[in-house]
């Protein structure tokens, strides 16, 4: 397979390959969030898959960003593609990462894959410079595996699903205690059923607003949790 090209298998985006609209709109429209903060900063995409975010966080002001995966594949496509003087890609274990200083960290759809989930955020809080922020997302359990136990979880490539208060705790342990939150609701109120969500998802005609990252409301719990975090 040549490195300009990548097959989707379900989980990790790829830009133009057979991704359905609704997960190509909620992967866009979080680094469309974080680039409302970027302009000027020194950022670490930790985690970046296949670079389209990274090449989106530069496009919105970021002065230099490195972007880390530990795909071997998906550097080489990010690099052959976005190919920039301003862009680093490395190949890297993001639960293990801890090379350099930065203003602006941005981990999206990372910590529900990782083992050692505490130490990875340990490692980005000791990246992170004073004033600088995080931004991580993560999905919430009690919408996309609810009724399980905690280690047992609805999607094969996920290790472990946070609810609200277990994640903002574990956020808080790993030195950030100012925390934002904002939400992603990518389905209408009635498909935040898990079985309505399974039986009728595939005729959801989904809309770029539907994703967009929204502060959260304690009327309605989001299917993705988007936060900003300091310490």
């Amino acid at each position: 397979m040549h490195n300009d090209t990548m097959v989707f298998t379900g989980e990790r985006f790829v830009p133009e390959a057979d991704c359905d609209l609704l997960g190509t709109t909620e992967h866009v429209e979080r680094y469309s969030f974080a680039g409302k903060y970027a302009q000027g900063k020194v950022v670490l995409d930790i985690a970046c898959g296949t670079g389209y975010g990274s090449h989106m966080l530069l496009q919105a002001g970021a002065t230099t960003v490195t972007a880390v995966d530990i795909s071997d594949e998906a550097i080489q496509f990010a690099a052959k593609r976005y190919q920039n003087e301003r862009i680093r890609f490395i190949i890297g274990d993001a639960e293990n990462y801890q090379h350099g200083h930065f203003d602006l960290i941005v981990s999206f759809e990372t910590l529900e894959h990782l083992d050692n989930r505490q130490l990875f955020l340990n490692n980005l809080s000791s990246m992170l410079n004073d004033d600088g922020m995080l931004i991580i997302s993560t999905p919430n359990k009690a919408i996309t595996s609810p009724l399980r136990r905690p280690g047992n979880i609805r999607n094969k490539y996920h290790k472990y699903e946070y609810l609200e208060q277990e994640f903002i705790l574990t956020l808080q342990n790993a030195g950030f205690n100012n925390i934002q939150k904002y939400g992603q609701h990518p389905y209408p109120a009635i498909f935040n059923n898990q079985i309505v969500s399974r039986l009728f998802r595939r005729w959801i005609k989904p809309r770029v607003e539907t994703a967009h990252v929204t502060a959260i409301s304690n009327r309605r719990l989001p299917r993705y949790f988007v936060y900003i975090a300091r310490k």
